[in-house]
């Protein structure tokens, strides 16, 4: 089998980004480590792959502006509030709960926009009132589980962050290449964690051989493979297709962690669900501009 031809590219890196995304939250099941550790691991060690390769390209991101490095740096703290929250929540609820609440993210961006002067299409708010209803549907099921509303309110706010790094990252990318804006948001990421790790006192290290293969494998599959291929995507192919393509996320992880952890799926996440990637597309088509 030759070579994917050029044009083809793009989908190629697109399939394969999806498939190293939905791993993560199936490492993050394997890891005995606290939520804060694995995010913090997951950013450092993608960022120590990153940072020399940005700095040994002969176009550092020393170059840019004031500006789009500020922007690069918040949406770094910005992603590092999305895995520290997002994490935290799969040790609450199911994969199925948490990955189907983190992917509103799109809707979430549809009303930074509308909060930001900008004017997403009428149907998006459609999206948000989908998302709305399929989320209560999915926290139904989990009223009389303090732990499991507290692991779905911790997605909710993992897709909120996400919404506001993808509103941040846009800007930035327009002045940065790719490769320097990863380094920056993923370095700057791995700092906001560590500070967050070492003030609130959670251990680090010292964990079982298996955790540690663990994070490495959600460094490179999930964040350099999965987050890398899904940004470089999106320099190549229209963001309204690669959002409703990413809609696949929590069909394929809650499909692994059936097959893999054993996880059932309720039918509340079902009914929930199908309303949340309703609204997840409506929400990239209304996006797309």
């Amino acid at each position: 089998m030759g070579a994917v031809s050029r044009p083809l590219l793009p989908y190629a890196v697109l399939a394969v980004a999806l498939a190293g995304v939905s791993f993560g939250s199936v490492f993050v099941r394997l890891a005995a480590a606290p939520a804060l550790a694995i995010a913090l691991w997951r950013m450092t060690l993608a960022s120590a792959v990153v940072l020399p390769a940005a700095l040994a390209g002969g176009r550092p991101a020393a170059r840019a502006s004031v500006r789009e490095l500020s922007l690069a740096l918040s949406a770094g703290g910005l992603l590092a509030l999305h895995f520290g929250t997002w994490i935290t929540s799969l040790q609450h609820t199911t994969v199925a709960n948490s990955v189907l609440l983190v992917n509103t993210a799109p809707v979430f961006v549809a009303v930074l926009m509308w909060a930001t002067g900008q004017r997403p299409a009428a149907h998006t708010w459609v999206s948000v009132l989908l998302a709305v209803a399929g989320a209560a549907i999915i926290a139904a099921g989990s009223a009389d589980d303090a732990g499991s509303m507290l692991g779905n309110l911790l997605a909710v706010g993992g897709a909120m962050a996400m919404a506001g790094y993808l509103m941040l990252a846009r800007e930035a990318q327009r002045g940065l290449a790719w490769l320097p804006y990863v380094a920056v948001a993923y370095s700057a990421a791995a700092a906001v964690l560590w500070a967050a790790v070492l003030v609130s006192g959670t251990p680090w290290r010292g964990f079982p051989a298996g955790t540690w293969v663990a994070l490495a494998a959600m460094a490179a599959v999930s964040q350099l493979i999965g987050h890398g291929g899904y940004n470089w995507a999106l320099r190549h192919l229209n963001p309204a297709f690669v959002s409703v393509a990413l809609t696949g996320e929590p069909v394929i992880a809650a499909g692994l962690a059936w097959w893999l952890l054993g996880e059932s799926v309720t039918a509340r996440t079902v009914v929930g669900g199908v309303l949340v990637l309703a609204a997840i597309v409506v929400a990239a088509r209304g996006t797309r501009q």
